[in-house]
């Protein structure tokens, strides 16, 4: 742990952070979290060095243009930042507060367009009052080269942020729930899409994410509802970290947008009638009303291959339990033809022989029957 990361603790059990309303204490930590991080990549300071200039900076710049920032987290961030630096007790405290109340509208009107000070305005050198930035260094973040060793280390890192990472923390599934959700969101794309990290397509997110999962045969109605949150939670951790870039993390809040409602009555179904469900909506997403039975069986009987090679592609994860599956149901049919088939023997037959069975008598019984 870096020494700010162990100031944001320490402020997180204060005074200060104890003044601060319940919205501003829910957001806190992650809102410092990420200031302290755009500060040290982009004005080189550390929590206790700040300037005006570069908090002005900063406040504009890619800590507020996140999609998934709300409304709550845009009111919270001037009373935090102001609440830490007191916490500080900075020498500059009063020119620091100065800033952040100048820059609010400012900061404000670039989470609501999800960009920052100088994509919004065309400039991406300079800053909103006028001056220039300092320069950046040309050279970029070299992207990472995906490799099977490469992948199994990632799963692990997020195994160990599923129980410290500010971004889990606030999800309805306990860590190991969690784990699996994620695991196999992971998994998934690059098994059956030939996806890592960092090169998603937006299909194939909407396809393991709102179709694949859902059909998991070990995954559980609470997990199902938890698909969009942990997604989220997954994204944020990721950009955070540096293994997807600002395109991905968007591409993929994109992907998951509106897709809770869906997920929510994939949950309330049993597994067939999941199937059934997306059979119903890969019909609809050719243009066909599922709504006119008539209409989707006919338009089903012309395409049945496609129906079948869509279906194969989301059931090819647990290609072995449909198989089981398969079987099982086809031992079941040939049971019950099995019992159709057999010759049933007259009811009144079977009281007759039931009839002739030997009866035990009572030695005093069978000595009167000799005497007769």
């Amino acid at each position: 742990m870096n020494e700010q990361e162990q100031h944001i603790d320490q402020f997180l059990t204060s005074s200060n952070y104890h003044q601060l309303s319940a919205n501003q204490q829910k957001h806190a930590q992650d809102i410092l979290t990420r200031f302290n991080k755009q500060m040290a990549n982009d004005q080189h300071l550390t929590d206790t060095t700040w300037t005006p200039e570069a908090v002005k900076s900063v406040m504009v710049g890619e800590f507020i243009a996140d999609p998934a920032l709300t409304n709550q987290f845009g009111i919270a961030v001037v009373p935090v930042l102001r609440a830490y630096q007191e916490f500080l007790k900075v020498d500059n405290l009063a020119k620091i507060v100065k800033a952040m109340e100048e820059q609010r509208t400012n900061m404000n009107e670039c989470r609501k367009a999800h960009k920052t000070w100088a994509q919004l305005h065309g400039k991406e050198d300079d800053v909103v009052d006028g001056t220039q930035k300092p320069a950046k260094a040309a050279a970029t973040k070299k992207e990472i080269t995906w490799t099977p060793e490469r992948f199994k280390d990632l799963l692990a890192d997020i195994q160990k942020a599923i129980a410290t990472a500010p971004q889990f923390s606030d999800l309805d599934l306990d860590n190991v729930e969690l784990l699996y959700v994620i695991q196999e969101f992971l998994e998934l794309m690059v098994q059956e899409c030939g996806e890592y990290p960092g090169h998603w397509t937006f299909s194939n997110l909407q396809r393991v994410l709102g179709m694949m999962m859902p059909l998991d045969p070990h995954i559980s109605i609470k997990q199902i509802h938890n698909i969009v949150p942990s997604a989220q939670a997954l994204f944020e951790y990721m950009k955070q970290n540096d293994y997807i870039d600002m395109e991905q993390y968007k591409l993929g809040l994109k992907s998951i947008a509106n897709m809770q409602p869906s997920e929510d009555m994939l949950a309330s179904l049993n597994r067939d009638e999941r199937e059934t469900q997306l059979v119903l909506s890969f019909i609809n997403s050719n243009g066909i009303d599922t709504d006119d039975a008539d209409v989707a069986e006919a338009w089903m009987d012309e395409h049945k291959q496609e129906v079948a090679d869509f279906m194969r592609g989301l059931l090819n994860p647990w290609g072995e339990y449909e198989r089981k599956r398969l079987l099982k149901r086809q031992r079941e049919m040939q049971q019950k033809q099995q019992v159709v088939a057999k010759p049933q023997m007259d009811p009144q037959l079977k009281r007759k022989k039931k009839s002739l069975q030997g009866i035990k008598f009572s030695k005093k019984a069978r000595r009167k029957i000799r005497r007769h």
